[in-house]
C-alpha cells in the first residue's frame, strides 16, 4: 500500500490515554505527540476522574507520578505543536480528538479541527483496522510486513502508540 497524502509536511501523529470510553465522565490521563522530524512530547495530566476496570489494569501501570495540570498541559503542547496549525494524525481519532477538545475547548485545538483517521485510511486500502486492534498475531503480521517489529513498542502508552503510527505512516509513504 502506498499512500500519498495531501500535506507531506505539516503533519504531527498523536495518541491520547484517557479514565473511559464515556467521554461524559472520561478524562485524558496521557497524550503523546511526535512530529513528522522525530521531535516527540508525552505529557500526563492531572485528573480526579475515576478509570474504567479496563483502565485500572492496563493503562495506569503505564503512567508515572510526574503529572501537570490540565492549564500547564494546554501551555506545553501548544509550545511544542507551534502556530502552523499541523493536521493530526491519529490510529482512531475520534476519541483522541474528542479528548483533546476536551482538555484545550471547542475551537481551541492547537492543530486542525478536522484529524486524519488512520483507521479509515487502512480500511481504505482493504485492510481491517480492527484486526489489528482485536489479536496480537494479526498485529505483528502487518507490523512485520512493513519491517516494523511491534516489541520495540509499549502498547497502549500514548507516546509509544504515537511513535508507531509515525512509524508506519513513514513506510506507508516512502
Amino acid at each position: 500500500m502506498q499512500l500519498t497524502p495531501y500535506e507531506k509536511n505539516n503533519l504531527i501523529f498523536i495518541d491520547t490515554e484517557f479514565t473511559s470510553l464515556n467521554p461524559s465522565i472520561g478524562e485524558i490521563l496521557s497524550i503523546g505527540i511526535i512530529k513528522l522530524s522525530g521531535e516527540e512530547l508525552y505529557i500526563e495530566i492531572e485528573t480526579d476522574a475515576v478509570p474504567s476496570n479496563w483502565v485500572r489494569r492496563n493503562i495506569l501501570p503505564t503512567l508515572t507520578d510526574m503529572r501537570v495540570s490540565k492549564e500547564e498541559a494546554k501551555k506545553i503542547i501548544r509550545t511544542f505543536v507551534g502556530h502552523k496549525k499541523p493536521f493530526a494524525v491519529a490510529y482512531v481519532d475520534n476519541y483522541d480528538s474528542l479528548y483533546a477538545v476536551k482538555l484545550f475547548g471547542e475551537g481551541k485545538l492547537p492543530f486542525e479541527w478536522m484529524t486524519i483517521d488512520f483507521s479509515s485510511i487502512l480500511f481504505a486500502n482493504g485492510i481491517n483496522p480492527t484486526k489489528l486492534l482485536a489479536t496480537e498475531s494479526d498485529a505483528k503480521k502487518f507490523y512485520a510486513s512493513l519491517g516494523i517489529d511491534l516489541s520495540a513498542y509499549k502498547q497502549h502508552h500514548a507516546l509509544d502508540d504515537a511513535r508507531l503510527l509515525r512509524d508506519v505512516w513513514l513506510r506507508l509513504t516512502e
